[in-house]
């Protein structure tokens, strides 16, 4: 059901969002066509969820807080699921692990709770790199007719030592600098 959800999504306003930015992709070769990934992004403005999900070549659920979430309730329509503020997003964290688990792809921008997310499932992670215009507001979308570009890394498999069905404190954050770095690694931001 919603991997139906995410492919409408992307099927019908793909094409809209492809005519209003320029978009280019690179390393498509790296994104899975099948299976469980968690897609970790850097760009987190109010265009990022839209621009990855016209970008990529298979359904992809969106996990977002911050800018990238404003939206909120509107984004569950397409089978996104935003972070609520100032409350705990336990039900939505449980559900992005159940989307992965179900061999879901799910793009986190923004979002907490990646190392949870990566140790609950052992789901193999990969970066997202955007390079789009800067805007005065991380919730202002980029001008019609921008170029942006978007460079997916390498599938990075989550070491053994960080997965488990109940893990701890300290797993759960080491899985989250583990994810971190490889951010790091692939977009040179610090």
């Amino acid at each position: 059901m919603s991997s139906a959800r995410a492919a409408h999504a992307r099927n019908l306003f793909g094409p809209l969002i492809r005519s209003t930015y320029r978009i280019t992709v690179h390393g498509l070769e790296n994104v899975p066509k099948r299976g469980g990934v968690l897609i970790v992004c850097d760009w987190n403005n109010i265009a990022a969820p839209s621009v990855i999900k016209a970008g990529l070549p298979r359904p992809i659920h969106v996990w977002a807080a911050g800018p990238a979430g404003l939206p909120g309730p509107l984004m569950s329509v397409t089978g996104d699921l935003a972070m609520p503020d100032g409350r705990p997003g336990v039900a939505t964290v449980q559900r992005v692990v159940e989307l992965v688990s179900q061999g879901e792809a799910v793009v986190a921008i923004g979002a907490p709770d990646i190392g949870y997310v990566l140790a609950q499932t052992g789901a193999p992670m990969m970066a997202a790199r955007i390079q789009a215009p800067v805007t005065k507001r991380p919730t202002d979308p980029p001008a019609r007719r921008s170029e942006i570009s978007v460079t997916m890394g390498s599938l990075r498999e989550l070491p053994e030592r960080l997965k488990g069905t109940r893990p701890t404190i300290g797993v759960t954050r080491a899985a989250g600098e583990w994810a971190r770095q490889r951010l790091v690694d692939e977009t040179g931001e610090r």
